[in-house]
């Protein structure tokens, strides 16, 4: 038996629930559930009318996506549980693939976003590696688990590492879901600065991964890219001629976000990012 559970909050937009909703229904699953927390008529009045399994909860006063997780593992009756969050649209059939791919004996899968229609049969790159759970499939015994609210933020990396640490398999599947959200693509200033700003506090996850005993080292590896320019501005006030090692690490760069545009979008989140290290290191400690 096989599932779908998308979660709608009191800030997602009607017309993206319509799409993302309406791909949701196009799949072969046994059953849809719709998790309404947004306490909003507009969507509550749209979801109820359709050919879906629709719940009604209270609005989050603080949001905690791993206790959201964790009410959606709790609503699931089947033994393949595909997540899909309320701005992100799965082509048709493709949920057949995450099925495949759990029934193969893998226990978290996810299929990576493209931010554009273009992008959709954009093979997986060498190395791309992003779990998330907006486009996802768990097998039941993941509910065994659970989530660690904790984790307010970047529950899908906790999950990813929580199942490798205990020998459960987790790895993409071939193909793309759109999301519909195009914040987390950095394809202009303002979102480059909005994701800036969430990398502000998202230090604190990465810390507390490590103290955990839960990091996946490949995660960390923007820190010690970002932070190469935080160390070269060091040693070029001790050492002028050590500036040039910018040279390198940009020319890197550049090539590995496929143009100097992209490469700048990227530079600001990533340096925001290692700024925030001293609080997330602090946070981690204190908690």
């Amino acid at each position: 038996m096989v599932e779908i559970i998308i979660p709608v909050g009191p800030g997602d937009r009607l017309e993206w629930v319509r799409e993302s909703v309406s791909s949701a229904l196009r799949q072969k699953v046994d059953r849809v559930v719709v998790y309404d927390n947004s306490e909003r008529p507009d969507l509550g009045d749209y979801l109820s009318s359709l050919a879906v399994e629709y719940i009604k909860g209270p609005r989050m006063r603080k949001i905690n996506m791993a206790k959201l997780r964790n009410i959606m593992l709790s609503l699931s009756k089947d033994d393949v549980i595909i997540m899909l969050d309320s701005d992100v649209v799965i082509p048709y059939d493709w949920s057949q693939r995450l099925v495949e791919k759990i029934r193969s004996g893998v226990h978290f899968t996810w299929m990576h976003y493209a931010y554009s229609t273009n992008d959709i049969m954009k093979p997986l790159a060498p190395g791309e590696n992003n779990p998330n759970l907006g486009c996802s499939a768990l097998s039941s015994k993941v509910k065994d688990i659970g989530f660690d609210e904790r984790y307010e933020r970047d529950e899908d990396i906790w999950l990813y590492a929580k199942l490798r640490k205990l020998g459960f398999k987790a790895e993409p599947t071939e193909g793309r879901c759109l999301h519909l959200n195009s914040t987390h693509a950095r394809l202009d200033f303002r979102s480059s600065l909005k994701e800036a700003k969430r990398n502000l506090w998202r230090s604190k996850y990465d810390m507390r991964l490590i103290r955990d005993g839960l990091v996946d080292f490949t995660f960390l590896t923007g820190y010690s890219y970002y932070g190469s320019y935080f160390l070269v501005g060091v040693l070029g006030v001790i050492y002028a001629p050590l500036w040039l090692l910018y040279l390198p690490i940009i020319a890197y760069g550049i090539e590995y976000y496929g143009g100097v545009k992209s490469f700048l979008l990227n530079l600001i989140p990533g340096l925001a990012l290692v700024t925030s290290l001293p609080y997330g290191l602090v946070s981690a400690l204190k908690d």
